[in-house]
Order: C-alpha cells, then sequence, then structure tokens
C-alpha cells in the first residue's frame, strides 16, 4: 500500500514531470528546473541527457501511481514483448548502440551494451514473471537462435519490484554508483527503462561499469 507521504510525493513528481515534458520556452525555465529538483528529492534521475531517463522516469511514476490507485495489489499486464526471444534481443542490442552512440565514449548504455555482448546482462519482467541472460544475436554461434528459456521469477507490479531491487540510502533515494542504480539483492548496476514499447528492468555486473 502506498503511503500518504508517497501519494504526496507522486502527485509533486508527476506535476514535475508534465513540467519538465512541456517546456519549451525561456518562461518554463524556471519551472524545469524546480521540477527536476522535485524528481532529484525523490531519487529519480530527470537528466535529459542519461540514457532514457525520461521515458524510464515516467514508466517509473507511472507505475507507482498505478499502484497507489490499485491498493496493494498490482494486476500484470500480460501483453508485454518476448522478452526471451532472439527479435527481442536485437531491438534491444540497437537501442543501446543508438544510446552509446548519443553517449559518445562511455557511459551507462556502452556497459549495457558490452554486458549483453558478453551474456551478463539479465533482462526481467515482473510483470511476465521471467528473467533472462541476454545474448549478442550478431555473435555466429547465436545464428540459429530464435530463443532461449529464461527463468520464472515472482509476477509482481514494477512498484513492489523495484522497491526490492533498488538500493535506497539513508535519505530515502535510490542509490547511483557509476551513474547506475544499484540492485540490492545482488550488488549488480541496474537500470529500469523502455525498450521499444514496454519497461524491463536490465541488471548487470557492477565490474562493466567504468
Amino acid at each position: 500500500m502506498v503511503s500518504a507521504l508517497d501519494s504526496t510525493r507522486l502527485v509533486s513528481a508527476q506535476y514535475a514531470l508534465k513540467n519538465l515534458r512541456t517546456s519549451d520556452d525561456s518562461s518554463q525555465d524556471a519551472q524545469s528546473s524546480s521540477a527536476a529538483s522535485i524528481l532529484s528529492s525523490y531519487g529519480l534521475d530527470s537528466s535529459s541527457a542519461s540514457l532514457l531517463s525520461n521515458n524510464a522516469l515516467s514508466g517509473l511514476l507511472d507505475t507507482l501511481s498505478s499502484q497507489g490507485d490499485a491498493s496493494d495489489e498490482t494486476e500484470a499486464t500480460g501483453d508485454g514483448a518476448d522478452v526471451t526471444s532472439a527479435s527481442f534481443m536485437a531491438k534491444l542490442k540497437r537501442q543501446l548502440q543508438d544510446a552509446a552512440a548519443a553517449e559518445g565514449k562511455s557511459g551507462k548504455a556502452h556497459d549495457m551494451l558490452a554486458a549483453l555482448e558478453a551474456g551478463t546482462l539479465t533482462i526481467s519482467d515482473p510483470t511476465q514473471g521471467v528473467s533472462i541472460a541476454g545474448w549478442d544475436v550478431d555473435d555466429p554461434d547465436e545464428a540459429d537462435t530464435e530463443s532461449k528459456a529464461g527463468k520464472a521469477i515472482d509476477v509482481s507490479g514494477w512498484s513492489d519490484f523495484l522497491d526490492t531491487h533498488l538500493a535506497r540510502g539513508a535519505d530515502g533515494a535510490f542509490v547511483k554508483e557509476n551513474g547506475s542504480y544499484v540492485d540490492q539483492t545482488n550488488d549488480s548496476s541496474a537500470y529500469f527503462g523502455l525498450i521499444g514499447s514496454d519497461y524491463y528492468y536490465l541488471s548487470w555486473p557492477q565490474a562493466a561499469a567504468k
């Protein structure tokens, strides 16, 4: 169940996100700055320069808000893409390559792309109850791979899943190391955001982060 404090913070964060999305002239620059401060206090990255940060932010706010509306039960959507398929891995690699190119010489997308190519990037979707180690579709050894078996995980909403996995500091904000969130269940680096049109949770060994 989302507390009254969480609900208040969600309303503030959603208002802030709206300002960030719609600010397109100098008169709204101050609003955007204030919005970023609110989102930062909620423990989230509001920088448009970081990999899919606004999409991840939007998804987190939407799913947290949805859980608040649905009390302490979050219904799984059942409509996500097949995360165990080669077509998903190809889409993921293209998206990471585009993001890495936008980052420059290094960054979060580079780390995730390297982990994908090394087979150490884990993609999880609790709404589908599945987690899988990603693979490089361009690897000759994977040329005939159409899909792989995923690992079954508990089906849950994003709010519960993220609360369980993402480490928080003493101030309640999500902890970041080397520009990425930290998965408190295994000390790996983590990211939550859109791959295509659906949300996924990606994690990889912290050794891959620079």
